[in-house]
């Protein structure tokens, strides 16, 4: 027993009803949007929410520049693979264009 009652049964007839603040945030908001006013709040919520886009934005644009260069590399490796392919065709067609003109000059004699 913290207080003293003249009369001990006013301790469990006379007490103060305690408050319990089941949800404190809500009541910090309600209060934010009492004192600022509803369209000072709809701008700031506003502002939050373009900045929450443009970080997501730039979270999707990192990630599509990864995925970019990872294909860049795999292209320029196709390239690199087809360049030889090409040169060696050529190389076999010299040889083979080569190889018909020694025939061709072995017919004629």
């Amino acid at each position: 027993m913290d207080h003293h009652f003249p009369n001990p049964g006013d301790q469990y007839y006379n007490y103060q009803p305690q408050t319990i603040e089941v949800m404190p945030e809500l009541n910090s908001i309600s209060t934010l949007i009492m004192d600022l006013g509803i369209p000072a709040c709809v701008i700031l919520a506003s502002f939050w929410f373009i900045r929450f886009q443009s970080i997501e934005a730039r979270k999707e644009r990192e990630q599509f520049w990864a995925k970019d260069e990872e294909h860049d590399e795999r292209l320029l490796q196709m390239v690199e693979k087809s360049s030889d392919a090409i040169l060696q065709i050529k190389l076999s067609i010299e040889q083979n264009t080569a190889a018909m003109r020694e025939m061709a000059a072995a017919w004629k004699r």
